[in-house]
């Protein structure tokens, strides 16, 4: 079957298009998330079995859909517990149905979940089962636990249709059908997706153009979108054909333009054919029929396009792995209560990056209008469901109600409402400072309340704090802390859960790189120059502000490998101590390539490890506040420096990082001079150590991949290809003896009969020649291993510190008076065996560390 447009398909969909995903869930309130291709009042009941297992309704709400466009409404419909009424309760398991009608009607005369036409076609039959793990009613989700000890989080980021590896946001259907038993402990309560949910700047080429016509058939009775920089149709930019306009014209810094998404309808688009597998074709344009598209009347063959074509035929490949696992991933998100963080591939890659970013794009209207198509979408499809408060309030009330009457028309009341409500910043932005936003924006970041814990969920990319437009960013403002931080209390917490999209405490290796290449490369783009630790003085206030709140774990995604560690935090000044513990899961889809990965996974592990004689990485650190105007403490440190000048490579790492920040000096603990800081001790220290995956030393008995590829492989190939160059060598050597010898006589009398030592001579000669040719064939083979060594290498992608393959990371805690341990167990899919899902376990304690056990001072 060749591919067909949504116009020909939309009459014969179910009414909801995506959907439905489980967000918010609290003891006072449920919001589940829907998109539909017609207007509706949606109904949410949730209900709880009773003693007999019969489902007895709990609480019910209503809301209707806002128009996206005539063939599009979405709706985050909340039930909520009336006033005095009983509450849900912690831990509980509930299910819910969905009632689809007009607001006259009752629940009783709506259709629901399971009719016909509602999740699938009119002639599926038993639609339900499609979200419904076996043995269940309806859908179901399990109330967060009441103890930290048995609470079960799953979160991860990272998500590309078209990348290397398996998809593994589809695992997590797995993981709840696994664990739903009678009492569905083990069942995974919350799922955290920390940051690029989509990639709006590397979309594949046919998903591109079904995005180009899905978006036109789902908005139509809207305004055709006008880019206003050129006075055209955003569809009149092709797929393949777009970053001359995204680099040049928006300014946008991605290496992946050709296939930027630009219009609100593409943004959209994304998101729903991101979550469920509805609106997809059951073909995707095919290359021959894309080329008659793209070149009407021109044959495929007058146009040399083979590698355009190859990388086409590729990305259907991966195209199809993906749409193959949406189902898995459209129950899964029916099942658990599901938060949102936005990201930078959410955007564009680099969004908001450093100054510079900010104030050469904001001058744009193309880079302004595609942020702002962005956030609009990111607002609708993430933000709402994470905050369904904000979006009942005045404000977020507002935005809905503009959105629902609006037709897409630019340059009116109803488009500027929209930029200043999703926060678009001030155009004249000079690179430095914080950036501008209405005081009517809503806000990304939000809490949630557990019994004895807590989470926060920041906004790390639009509330930064500019020093300089090039210098590192800091990832948030002294106000930005305060309002997302600080003035989050919560008493009863005994540990707070942090998402970052960001990992707080990264890979120093990789930090180290991206600073040392300032030196050569300035911009901060090529490097992804926005780790915590980069700019050292927010991230030193980062800490402290956070070292009120004792016991911290993150939970961070975008860097597409996954790893844990921790830090242990020291203030001399106020005698408290605090311990952080950094889980990093990434990426869902979009593993990295060649040897790189496995340099970080395997061979950068396997260096510190030498360096620490096999005991556990750690790094540690002083670090000094500076006040006002106050030179003393940089003076003496820069005058202690300068006495060891001679060891230039810790002294010359040393000055600079004494520089680094007019508000902090942060310097590693080692190799000072006994006594140094007598006169001017530390504010505070720190050690960051790097987790070891527990179940790392059971593997290694059974086989040691990477470090038996590198001493019992690669060298034997080498050395192998070395010996037979020699022998090569050796036979051509004596093959030409021999014929120096018979060239003679073949001279003197070309016709006579040769003698039988010349007809020996002879057989020898082309049996040297076999010979050689024999060795050609085992020489050409290795030659090949070792050239290719780089993509056989990028194989292994999983070490002890580090996980490479696509992943998702489990978290959960032991906690009781004796022991407060948090674990994250990582799984992916063995690359052998795609069916089968392999783990890894990293695990520290909580415990706040001694104040006897403080790094000691030289």
């Amino acid at each position: 079957m060749s591919w067909t447009s949504l116009a020909e398909r939309i009459d014969g969909l179910p009414l909801i298009l995506a959907g439905p995903i489980v967000r918010r869930v609290e003891p006072t309130q449920v919001t589940v998330w829907l998109a539909l291709k017609e207007a509706r009042t949606v109904s949410l009941c949730i209900y709880a079995k009773d003693e007999q297992g019969q489902l007895r309704e709990q609480i019910r709400g209503r809301y209707h859909t806002v128009r996206i466009g005539d063939n599009l409404h979405m709706v985050a419909v909340t039930a909520r517990v009336a006033d005095n009424a009983k509450k849900l309760d912690w831990g509980q398991l509930y299910y819910y149905n969905l009632y689809f009608g007009d607001q006259e009607q009752s629940i009783d005369e709506m259709a629901h979940l399971g009719t016909a036409g509602i999740l699938a076609a009119v002639n599926v039959a038993e639609p339900l089962q499609s979200i419904v793990y076996p043995g269940e009613p309806l859908p179901s989700f399990l109330m967060p636990a009441g103890d930290v000890h048995d609470l079960r989080i799953v979160h991860g980021s990272c998500r590309k249709p078209h990348g290397t590896g398996k998809e593994t946001l589809s695992a997590v259907d797995s993981l709840i059908a696994n664990a739903c038993q009678p009492d569905g402990k083990a069942r995974p309560q919350q799922l955290y997706m920390t940051g690029d949910q989509i990639y709006a700047d590397d979309v594949a080429t046919p998903l591109l153009h079904s995005l180009m016509d899905a978006g036109k058939v789902l908005l139509a009775g809207n305004q055709e979108e006008i880019l206003a920089a050129f006075h055209l149709p955003a569809n009149k930019f092709l797929p393949g054909m777009r970053k001359h306009i995204i680099l040049n014209q928006a300014q946008f810094t991605t290496s992946h333009g050709d296939n930027h998404l630009i219009s609100f309808a593409e943004y959209i688009a994304m998101y729903l054919f991101s979550w469920s597998d509805v609106l997809w074709p059951e073909e995707l344009l095919s290359v021959k029929d894309f080329w008659a598209w793209l070149y009407p009347g021109v044959h495929s063959e007058s146009v040399s396009q083979e590698k355009g074509q190859a990388r086409y035929r590729e990305e259907l490949h991966q195209l199809e792995g993906f749409q193959s696992t949406l189902p898995k991933v459209r129950r899964a998100l029916a099942n658990i209560a599901t938060y949102m963080i936005c990201d930078d591939h959410d955007v564009t890659d680099d969004w908001f990056l450093d100054g510079s970013w900010c104030h050469q794009v904001l001058r744009k209207p193309l880079g302004r209008r595609i942020i702002r198509n962005a956030l609009l979408a990111y607002a609708l499809c993430q933000a709402w469901g994470n905050t369904p408060e904000q979006f009942a309030a005045s404000n977020g009330a507002t935005l809905l109600e503009v959105i629902d009457s609006w037709r897409g028309k630019e340059n009116t009341e109803q488009a500027e409402s929209i930029a200043k409500l999703i926060g678009m910043p001030d155009s004249h932005f000079s690179g430095t400072g914080s950036l501008r936003r209405s005081q009517q924006a809503l806000h990304w970041n939000y809490s949630y309340e557990g019994p004895n814990y807590q989470i926060i969920v920041m906004d790390t990319r639009t509330r930064r704090y500019y020093r300089t437009p090039k210098d590192f960013p800091g990832l948030l403002s002294e106000e930005a802390m305060r309002a997302q931080i600080d003035q989050i209390e919560y008493a009863d917490a005994e540990v707070t859960l942090i998402i970052s999209a960001t990992p707080v405490i990264g890979v120093d290796f990789v930090e180290t790189v991206q600073f040392w290449s300032r030196w050569r490369v300035t911009n901060n783009y090529a490097f992804d120059r926005e780790a915590w630790a980069l700019e050292w003085g927010t991230f030193q206030v980062f800490l402290r502000t956070l070292s009120n709140l004792k016991r911290v774990v993150f939970l961070s995604g975008d860097v597409h490998y996954a790893f844990g560690s921790s830090l242990e935090y020291w203030d001399t000044q106020t005698r408290q101590s605090a311990k952080f513990i950094n889980f990093t899961s990434s990426p869902y889809c979009n593993e990295g390539s060649g040897a790189q990965i496995s340099v970080l996974a395997v061979g950068y592990p396997r260096l510190r490890s030498l360096l620490r004689r096999g005991r556990d990485p750690r790094l540690t650190f002083f670090a000094w506040d500076i006040v006002g105007q106050d030179h003393q403490t940089l003076n003496y440190l820069l005058s202690m420096i300068r006495k060891q000048i001679f060891r230039f490579w810790w002294s010359i790492p040393r000055l600079i990082a004494a520089q680094r920040s007019p508000t902090e000096i942060v310097m590693p603990a080692w190799g000072w001079v006994k006594g140094a800081f007598d006169n001017i001790p530390p504010s505070r220290s720190y050690r960051i150590r790097y987790l070891t995956n527990n179940l790392r030393r059971e593997e290694e008995r059974e086989h040691r991949p990477h470090n038996t590829l590198r001493r019992f492989t690669l060298q034997p190939l080498r050395a192998a290809l070395g010996g037979l160059n020699i022998l090569q060598i050796l036979n051509r050597r004596f093959r030409s003896k021999l014929r120096a010898r018979t060239a003679p006589q073949i001279e003197q009398d070309a016709l006579a009969i040769r003698s039988t030592g010349e007809n020996l001579l002879e057989e020898v000669i082309e049996q040297s020649e076999k010979i050689e040719q024999e060795l050609e064939k085992p020489r050409s083979g290795l030659v090949d291993a070792v050239l290719n060594y780089d993509q056989w290498l990028s194989r292994w992608k999983a070490g002890n510190l580090i996980v490479g393959y696509n992943n998702i990371g489990e978290i959960s805690f032991h906690w009781n008076a004796e022991k407060q341990e948090v674990t994250q167990k990582l799984w992916w899919f063995n690359p052998d065996n795609q069916e089968q899902l392999q783990a890894a376990e990293y695990v520290d304690t909580l415990a706040l560390p001694r104040l006897e056990d403080e790094p000691p001072l030289p």
